[in-house]
Protein backbone atom coordinates (compact mmCIF):
# COMPACT_ATOMS: atom_id res chain seq x y z
CA UNK A 1 0.00 0.00 0.00
CA UNK A 2 2.84 2.48 1.12
CA UNK A 3 4.79 1.16 -2.52
CA UNK A 4 1.70 2.57 -4.36
CA UNK A 5 0.93 5.76 -2.45
CA UNK A 6 4.79 6.75 -2.94
CA UNK A 7 4.34 5.72 -6.66
CA UNK A 8 1.60 7.92 -6.90
CA UNK A 9 2.85 11.02 -5.05
CA UNK A 10 6.39 10.67 -7.59
CA UNK A 11 4.15 10.21 -10.61
CA UNK A 12 2.27 13.56 -9.93
CA UNK A 13 5.14 15.03 -8.96
CA UNK A 14 6.83 14.41 -12.38
CA UNK A 15 3.83 15.51 -14.12
CA UNK A 16 3.66 19.29 -11.83
CA UNK A 17 7.54 19.57 -12.71
CA UNK A 18 7.15 18.72 -16.50
CA UNK A 19 4.44 21.07 -16.73
CA UNK A 20 6.45 23.82 -15.29
CA UNK A 21 9.66 22.75 -16.93
CA UNK A 22 8.45 24.19 -20.15
CA UNK A 23 8.34 27.68 -19.29
CA UNK A 24 11.24 29.60 -20.68
CA UNK A 25 12.30 31.82 -18.09
CA UNK A 26 15.11 34.60 -19.71
CA UNK A 27 17.23 37.22 -17.47
CA UNK A 28 20.12 39.32 -18.54
CA UNK A 29 21.65 41.54 -16.72
CA UNK A 30 24.64 44.63 -16.26
CA UNK A 31 27.99 42.88 -15.04
CA UNK A 32 29.00 46.14 -13.34
CA UNK A 33 25.86 47.27 -11.48
CA UNK A 34 26.29 46.74 -7.67
CA UNK A 35 23.76 44.43 -6.68
CA UNK A 36 25.06 43.87 -3.20
CA UNK A 37 24.20 47.76 -2.23
CA UNK A 38 20.93 47.88 -3.46
CA UNK A 39 18.61 47.67 -0.04
CA UNK A 40 15.07 49.39 -1.18
CA UNK A 41 12.91 49.08 -3.97
CA UNK A 42 9.99 51.56 -5.50
CA UNK A 43 7.55 49.90 -7.50
CA UNK A 44 6.98 52.56 -10.74
CA UNK A 45 4.60 50.33 -13.17
CA UNK A 46 0.92 51.81 -13.01
CA UNK A 47 -1.51 49.23 -15.64
CA UNK A 48 -1.76 49.72 -18.86
CA UNK A 49 -5.29 49.87 -19.33
CA UNK A 50 -8.24 49.30 -17.43
CA UNK A 51 -8.83 45.90 -18.39
CA UNK A 52 -5.99 44.77 -17.10
CA UNK A 53 -5.91 45.82 -13.41
CA UNK A 54 -6.86 42.66 -11.91
CA UNK A 55 -3.88 41.08 -13.60
CA UNK A 56 -1.68 44.21 -12.93
CA UNK A 57 -2.66 43.70 -9.40
CA UNK A 58 -1.33 39.68 -9.12
CA UNK A 59 1.74 40.57 -11.30
CA UNK A 60 2.74 43.41 -8.50
CA UNK A 61 1.84 41.47 -5.52
CA UNK A 62 3.91 39.14 -6.75
CA UNK A 63 7.08 41.10 -7.59
CA UNK A 64 6.82 42.80 -4.26
CA UNK A 65 7.08 39.47 -2.58
CA UNK A 66 9.29 38.14 -4.28
CA UNK A 67 11.45 41.11 -3.74
CA UNK A 68 10.75 41.37 0.04
CA UNK A 69 11.89 37.62 0.18
CA UNK A 70 15.28 38.84 -1.57
CA UNK A 71 15.48 41.12 1.25
CA UNK A 72 14.55 44.59 -0.55
CA UNK A 73 12.17 46.78 1.35
CA UNK A 74 9.56 48.52 -0.52
CA UNK A 75 9.79 52.72 -0.33
CA UNK A 76 9.08 55.92 -1.81
CA UNK A 77 10.66 56.65 -4.70
CA UNK A 78 12.56 59.31 -3.31
CA UNK A 79 14.65 56.77 -1.09
CA UNK A 80 14.70 53.80 -3.56
CA UNK A 81 17.56 52.47 -4.59
CA UNK A 82 15.88 50.59 -7.36
CA UNK A 83 12.75 51.19 -9.27
CA UNK A 84 11.04 47.85 -10.31
CA UNK A 85 8.67 48.07 -13.43
CA UNK A 86 6.95 44.74 -14.65
CA UNK A 87 3.85 44.35 -17.82
CA UNK A 88 2.05 41.46 -19.28
CA UNK A 89 2.38 40.99 -23.31
CA UNK A 90 -1.06 41.02 -24.10
CA UNK A 91 -0.35 40.10 -27.71
CA UNK A 92 2.15 38.47 -29.85
CA UNK A 93 4.51 40.36 -31.18
CA UNK A 94 7.61 39.73 -32.87
CA UNK A 95 10.66 41.63 -33.49
CA UNK A 96 13.25 41.26 -36.85
CA UNK A 97 16.64 42.29 -36.42
CA UNK A 98 19.12 42.44 -39.40
CA UNK A 99 22.98 42.29 -39.05
CA UNK A 100 25.35 42.71 -41.94
CA UNK A 101 28.57 41.70 -42.11
CA UNK A 102 31.80 41.16 -44.80
CA UNK A 103 32.85 42.66 -47.54
CA UNK A 104 29.67 43.28 -49.58
CA UNK A 105 29.15 44.22 -53.07
CA UNK A 106 31.89 45.90 -55.04
CA UNK A 107 33.81 46.08 -57.99
CA UNK A 108 37.67 45.82 -57.40
CA UNK A 109 40.58 43.71 -56.71
CA UNK A 110 40.27 40.42 -55.09
CA UNK A 111 42.62 36.92 -55.22
CA UNK A 112 44.65 38.59 -57.45
CA UNK A 113 42.41 39.08 -60.36
CA UNK A 114 39.08 41.89 -61.00
CA UNK A 115 35.77 40.90 -59.84
CA UNK A 116 32.63 41.35 -57.54
CA UNK A 117 33.80 41.61 -53.50
CA UNK A 118 32.02 39.13 -51.64
CA UNK A 119 30.74 36.87 -49.51
CA UNK A 120 28.51 39.03 -47.20
CA UNK A 121 26.83 37.65 -44.52
CA UNK A 122 23.55 38.73 -43.00
CA UNK A 123 21.66 37.75 -40.26
CA UNK A 124 18.21 37.83 -39.05
CA UNK A 125 17.08 37.56 -35.19
CA UNK A 126 13.81 37.45 -34.66
CA UNK A 127 12.23 37.45 -31.18
CA UNK A 128 8.59 36.67 -30.15
CA UNK A 129 6.88 37.67 -27.42
CA UNK A 130 4.17 35.73 -26.50
CA UNK A 131 0.34 36.23 -25.65
CA UNK A 132 0.88 36.55 -21.23
CA UNK A 133 4.63 36.88 -21.34
CA UNK A 134 5.50 38.82 -17.80
CA UNK A 135 8.34 40.84 -18.22
CA UNK A 136 10.53 42.23 -15.01
CA UNK A 137 12.76 45.20 -15.12
CA UNK A 138 14.94 47.08 -12.46
CA UNK A 139 16.16 49.97 -12.75
CA UNK A 140 18.80 51.64 -11.04
CA UNK A 141 17.55 54.81 -9.05
CA UNK A 142 20.74 57.22 -8.89
CA UNK A 143 21.84 56.13 -12.92
CA UNK A 144 18.27 55.39 -14.22
CA UNK A 145 19.31 52.61 -15.97
CA UNK A 146 18.23 48.91 -16.08
CA UNK A 147 20.77 46.80 -15.18
CA UNK A 148 18.51 43.59 -14.64
CA UNK A 149 15.40 42.09 -16.96
CA UNK A 150 13.71 39.26 -16.47
CA UNK A 151 10.98 37.22 -18.63
CA UNK A 152 8.58 34.35 -18.52
CA UNK A 153 7.25 33.43 -21.75
CA UNK A 154 3.36 32.36 -22.16
CA UNK A 155 2.31 32.44 -18.46
CA UNK A 156 -1.40 33.52 -18.97
CA UNK A 157 -3.75 33.23 -21.77
CA UNK A 158 -5.46 36.01 -22.12
CA UNK A 159 -8.89 36.75 -21.19
CA UNK A 160 -8.05 34.75 -17.97
CA UNK A 161 -10.53 31.89 -17.58
CA UNK A 162 -9.56 30.95 -13.77
CA UNK A 163 -8.97 33.77 -11.63
CA UNK A 164 -7.29 31.09 -9.12
CA UNK A 165 -5.59 29.48 -11.73
CA UNK A 166 -4.22 33.01 -13.01
CA UNK A 167 -2.53 34.34 -9.15
CA UNK A 168 -1.03 30.64 -9.11
CA UNK A 169 0.85 30.84 -12.13
CA UNK A 170 1.65 34.13 -12.16
CA UNK A 171 3.30 33.71 -8.55
CA UNK A 172 5.11 30.46 -9.68
CA UNK A 173 6.24 32.32 -12.61
CA UNK A 174 7.55 35.30 -11.27
CA UNK A 175 9.37 33.05 -8.28
CA UNK A 176 11.22 31.44 -11.36
CA UNK A 177 12.27 34.82 -12.94
CA UNK A 178 13.26 35.81 -9.48
CA UNK A 179 15.42 32.64 -8.91
CA UNK A 180 17.82 34.20 -11.18
CA UNK A 181 17.92 38.10 -9.23
CA UNK A 182 20.76 38.82 -8.12
CA UNK A 183 22.43 36.70 -10.31
CA UNK A 184 25.83 35.12 -9.62
CA UNK A 185 28.48 37.40 -10.37
CA UNK A 186 31.42 35.67 -11.48
CA UNK A 187 34.48 37.34 -10.60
Amino acid sequence: MQAILKTTLLGAGLLVGAGCAGQQINTDYNPKAGFSEYRTFAMVSQPDSVSHQLIDDRVRSAVETQLTEKGLKETSRENADVYVGYGVVDHTRTEVSTTRWGWGPGYGWRYYRWGLAWPMRTEHDISTYTDGTIVVSVVDAKTHREVWQGQAADVLSLPVSSPKGAIKDINQAVAKIFTKYPPALKG
